[in-house]
């Protein structure tokens, strides 16, 4: 990892905790006694999202985030209230930072590296995360790159091949120089391997969605059990150690 330079961040599940995110905002869901279990709405309101995107590449993300609700509400055979819907949708700002995202930018940025967001959320909604993350950090990002303004969502390659032509453009950098850190299988190890950009996957402890994918392309180069242990081993390549 010597010869890195730029970090090609993951947003929901590396940075932010988005299973709490969601979890938080659906309480007058997991109220009805038919309810599933707490791990099978969370896994089932993510695993819906990229057949959403898929079939529609510009839809706002707190919409996706809606319709993979009234699905999920429908493959459960639940009580449908728009409202609950909408206010999960509306969360999507709000969502928390894992406990060591802030302090690992901070300390990552100090290392001279440039810090890099590639997000599936469209840019009206990444607005107030991103002041989240600066917030709490104290870093500025160098580049943010959203699906609206692609045009696409991950896992499509289209998505990585934007975030590497524009770096090499802006910042005179080669893929050899690009890691991508992300926690999903799917969404980001599997396209980035394809498209030759080596790998850290942040694979946290009791996390339950991103973990399926192609198994021949989902190996991560580098494997970490938080951005915290991540972040100490650049520092340790950093000092030559």
């Amino acid at each position: 990892m010597d010869q890195v330079k730029v970090l090609l961040f993951d947003c929901f599940g590396t940075l932010i905790d988005w299973e709490r995110g969601m979890y938080e905002n659906i309480g007058p869901l997991l109220e009805q006694k038919t309810c599933p279990t707490v791990e099978e709405v969370i896994t089932s309101l993510v695993n819906e999202q990229t057949p959403i995107q898929n079939a529609d590449k510009t839809m706002p993300y707190p919409i996706v985030l809606q319709e993979s609700y009234r699905q999920l509400i429908a493959k459960f055979r639940l009580h449908y209230d728009q409202d609950d819907a909408e206010a999960l949708g509306d969360s999507v700002t709000s969502w928390p930072v894992f406990s060591d995202t802030g302090d690992c930018l901070a300390r990552l940025r100090d290392l001279g590296l440039k810090l890099v967001i590639l997000t599936n959320v469209d840019g009206d909604s990444f607005d107030q995360l991103q002041q989240t993350l600066e917030e709490c950090s104290g870093i500025k990002f160098d580049a943010i790159y959203t699906a609206d303004e692609i045009g696409s969502h991950k896992p499509d390659l289209r998505n990585f091949d934007y975030a590497l032509n524009d770096l090499s453009e802006s910042f005179n950098v080669s893929r050899g120089q690009v890691l991508c850190v992300a926690q999903n299988k799917l969404i980001d190890i599997e396209p980035a391997n394809k498209i030759g950009i080596r790998c850290a996957r942040i694979n946290r402890p009791g996390v339950l969605t991103g973990h399926r994918g192609s198994i021949d392309y989902t190996k991560a180069d580098f494997e970490f059990a938080s951005l915290e242990e991540f972040t100490e081993e650049m520092e340790r390549v950093h000092d030559g150690v």
